[in-house]
């Protein structure tokens, strides 16, 4: 999704549209049960977060575990596609 987001955003610019990517983690919710997601963080830290950068002007905006993974290399994604893949 992020490739298709840069590379929409490349094609646009010469349009004047702006093109933002928000990428949210995981977030406390009580979306399939109470108490299921308490290890996430609350949805109201996210959303303060998010309008922040869009206040900042950026145009992809992350959170908590988002953040660190736009920053992450090519080593931390393997090591968390193997975590989220590994059988069970």
């Amino acid at each position: 999704m992020h490739s298709f987001t840069l590379s929409l955003r490349h094609l646009v610019k010469s349009r004047n549209i702006e093109v933002i990517e928000m990428i949210p983690p995981a977030l406390n919710t009580d979306l399939g049960g109470k108490g299921i997601h308490d290890f996430a963080p609350p949805v109201g830290e996210f959303i303060s977060a998010i309008f922040d950068q869009l206040k900042q002007g950026k145009n992809e905006l992350t959170f908590g575990f988002t953040e660190a993974i736009s920053q992450a290399g090519q080593d931390v994604f393997q090591n968390i596609f193997a975590k989220m893949n590994a059988a069970n």
